[in-house]
């Protein structure tokens, strides 16, 4: 008969590993969930005032912790009232962030000009891409200059030009950056 020393330890290390490695299987899947939960969002479009890029009844995946910037797609929270239900979820392209210089519209073309600059945006449409609504804003500190890529149709940044923060959307109230979209 072979008496093995400390055999009783053994198996109490081994039992701790085998809690160990049960403990990360379930620690580690439920972190990273959270953690994915915590970065991204999924929205729903509920009109069409981002056409041609997006549709009533799309779904967008959204960024919650990256910075926009100009061009991208965002999603806010509708402290203006612009779509008739205030504090509704919002889909509008930044146009300018905290800075820039934003002015409608460029003699003979009708584009917007950034920072005395005219910028090619394809999504708008050739007619008056910059809209009707002349204006010309500085974007206040910590805030977007936002619009619809349907200028014709979509309520934004222009509707409240004439407000105290003319029109920028404090970055507060942005709820994410569009990362990917389908339709609906």
């Amino acid at each position: 008969m072979t008496i093995v020393a400390g055999s009783g330890a053994v198996r109490r290390s081994v039992g701790r590993a085998r809690a160990l490695v049960w403990l990360a299987a379930l620690v580690i899947p439920t972190g990273a969930a959270l953690a994915l939960a915590a970065a991204l969002g999924v929205a729903t479009v509920h009109n069409d005032s981002m056409n041609p890029t997006l549709h009533s009844g799309d779904t967008v995946l959204f960024d919650r912790w990256s910075p926009p910037g100009r061009g991208d797609v965002v999603l806010l929270t509708d402290r203006e009232g612009w779509s008739g239900t205030r504090d509704a979820l919002l889909v509008k392209r930044v146009v300018g962030v905290a800075g820039d210089v934003v002015v409608c519209c460029e003699a003979g073309t009708g584009r917007l000009l950034l920072n005395g600059a005219p910028i090619e945006e394809a999504y708008a449409g050739a007619v008056r891409p910059g809209g009707d609504i002349p204006f010309r804003v500085t974007v206040p500190e910590g805030s977007v200059w936002v619009m619809g890529d349907n200028r014709a149709a979509s309520v934004d940044s222009r509707a409240s030009v004439s407000a105290p923060g003319h029109g920028a959307v404090a970055r507060d109230d942005l709820r994410g950056t569009a990362r990917a979209w389908w339709g609906g």
